[in-house]
């Protein structure tokens, strides 16, 4: 069961960094569209497991852009902390312009 829960964090957080950044490249009136598709594929934290034994861990101060690396016999996964504050600020911006109209 942990060696599944190891497995789905590692598939699952390049969900929202590939959605945050799909929704900037779709926004054409957001400015500097480039640094904020960079921006969503900032990862804060890594969590590691490796599949041999089911140890896992935590590395809080660990700053990944796109991937948390790879190496063989671990599964990593990174919190999306930049896609989840693209993504914030894109749903604050449409919700300012809905109030605006």
């Amino acid at each position: 069961m942990t060696q599944t829960f190891g497995l789905a964090a590692a598939l699952a957080w390049p969900i929202p960094m590939i959605a945050a950044a799909f929704f900037v490249a779709r926004d054409r009136t957001l400015k500097f569209r480039v640094l904020w598709a960079v921006i969503s594929f900032v990862g804060i934290g890594a969590f590691w497991m490796s599949r041999s034994t089911g140890q896992w861990g935590f590395v809080p101060l660990a700053i990944n852009l796109l991937t948390p690396s790879f190496q063989p016999g671990f599964y990593k996964a990174t919190i999306p902390a930049g896609a989840f504050a693209v993504l914030l600020m894109l749903w604050l911006r449409t919700r300012k312009r809905a109030q605006n109209n």
